[in-house]
């Protein structure tokens, strides 16, 4: 007969065990966040006393030696139109908080490299060689005339410095997969990644670290004249690895007409443990958060990553439906600075009432702009006259809308149209000196010169020309920038050339 003490022993032991192992696997995944106030939710003013350019999150810098202005706050306790949420008037915005009832905001870019930053002390020193998962929350002003890149943080041992709004040379460590420009002036965007830590990184800083000429734009509002960019900022945090579970993300299932392409994954950076396969089990991709596909037929993409030791696969479907159109060719040419062709030719229709032609500047909300009657199937034209706002834009998106007799609606792809970054050839490139630069259109264009310091070595005006423009660049061997602007819409283009 056992012992009834060690019996019951046992009994206590394992319940003892299980019990540990329960909570370890609990407390293994509390997530524990080293951003003070990252939420933005405290602040040391009161709130009548909000004003733009007033810098008054709770733990939140600007690191800037004698600035011009600071970031701004915003809080739906501000007694004042400037400040508030979700209207506020330093934005022209109407935006609510990604959580919370608060949220900062900042220029990432504006004229004469001028930018405003946001630094805050971790709660905690990063330990060298673990894993931290950071992320934060961005959204462009509505009434801003641009939308950029280089939309980043920055993490650092030491808190880093600027002086009056220039902006600050450094090598931020998260941003979105691949830097694309943020336009989104609805939605709240993510940017994020994992890092592994050096050991000793107590810092983090918010903001665009490149100059302007090192920084992509484009133009999304035509009602403003002053080249800034302005993006709220929310939800900042620093997570050690341990204490979460990362999930692969192969993004959300989705619905494709045939012929278009769709961004599956995510957009976080550090991720290079990954490997992407297709429905038939083929290497896609490998070291990438996502990628764009263009299936044929209804299939599936597999996402599998080991991430500082953690693995996870996801799974994504995308279904294919067929075009009512049997479309041959889709083009668009400008042909001159005011006019744009738009011309398509179909091999057969089925049961097609008529085609909408559609613009857009961001590629994403798309206007009508023309009707033509279907007529079978051949060949379709249709001319866009812009206007002197229109064309203060980079790039025009355009597409037709297939209208069906019975109401159906189906889009064809979408065609990106530059309407000044034409394609400039400048050559020889590399040289020895002698540039030549051949403008498009007619047109009144300036054209400048600068080093990699940003000095100006040549500068030239050449209104109502067009064809080659010729010029020996003497100086040292170095790489030198040139800047094409077109005066009539303001826009420009930027170009490399290396001197031997």
């Amino acid at each position: 007969m056992p012992n009834t003490t060690q019996f019951y022993y046992k009994i206590i032991r394992v319940n003892f065990l299980l019990t540990l192992m329960i909570f370890s696997n609990i407390y293994s995944y509390s997530q524990i966040n080293l951003v003070p106030n990252s939420s933005f939710e405290n602040f040391n003013v009161s709130c009548s006393s909000l004003q733009p350019g007033i810098g008054a999150a709770t733990y939140w810098v600007d690191p800037q030696v004698s600035p011009l202005f600071s970031y701004t706050y915003s809080n739906v306790c501000s007694v004042s139109n400037c400040c508030g949420v979700p209207y506020n008037t330093y934005g022209n915005s109407y935006q609510n908080a990604h959580s919370g009832s608060a949220y900062v905001g900042g220029y990432f870019y504006r004229a004469k490299d001028i930018r405003d930053y946001l630094q805050t002390k971790l709660l905690d020193t990063l330990q060298r060689g673990k894993c931290y998962y950071i992320e934060y929350y961005i959204n462009l002003n509505d009434a801003d005339l641009i939308a950029t890149n280089n939309v980043a943080l920055l993490i650092s041992d030491t808190t880093i410095q600027g002086y009056k709004n220039q902006f600050i040379a450094a090598k931020p460590q998260i941003l979105q997969y691949g830097n694309p420009i943020i336009s989104d002036t609805m939605n709240w965007v993510k940017v994020g990644g994992v890092y592994t830590a050096h050991g000793g990184e107590q810092f983090i800083t918010i903001g665009n670290f490149n100059d302007n000429n090192h920084t992509d734009t484009i133009h999304i509002n035509a009602t403003i004249n002053i080249p800034a960019s302005g993006y709220n900022i929310d939800d900042v945090s620093v997570i050690p690895l341990y204490s979460m579970q990362l999930k692969a993300e192969a993004g959300r299932d989705t619905t494709i007409i045939k012929g278009d392409s769709v961004w599956i994954g995510s957009r976080l950076c550090g991720l290079t443990n990954v490997v992407w396969y297709d429905a038939a089990n083929n290497v896609l991709d490998t070291g990438a958060p996502g990628l764009w596909v263009k299936p044929t037929s209804n299939t599936f993409y597999v996402i599998e990553q080991n991430v500082c030791g953690q693995y996870s696969r996801d799974t994504v479907f995308v279904n294919v439906q067929p075009l009512p159109v049997s479309m041959l060719n889709f083009e668009c040419l400008m042909l001159n600075e005011r006019q744009v062709k738009v011309s398509w030719q179909t091999a057969t229709e089925i049961n097609v009432s008529h085609f909408n032609v559609q613009r857009s500047t961001d590629g994403v909300n798309f206007n009508s702009i023309g009707k033509v009657k279907a007529k079978g199937a051949g060949t379709y034209t249709s001319n866009d006259s812009l206007t002197t706002h229109d064309s203060r834009f980079t790039t025009l998106y355009y597409r037709l809308e297939i209208v069906d007799r019975n109401g159906a609606i189906s889009y064809s792809e979408v065609r990106e149209l530059s309407i000044i970054n034409y394609p400039f050839f400048i050559y020889p490139n590399p040289t020895k000196g002698d540039i030549n630069i051949e403008l498009p259109i007619l047109g009144n264009w300036q054209i400048t010169v600068t080093d990699m310091e940003g000095r100006i070595v040549w500068q030239e005006e050449c209104r109502g020309c067009n064809g080659t423009i010729k010029h020996n660049l003497s100086g040292s061997k170095s790489l030198y920038f040139i800047k094409i602007i077109n005066k009539l819409s303001g826009q420009q283009s930027i170009n490399k050339i290396i001197l031997q």
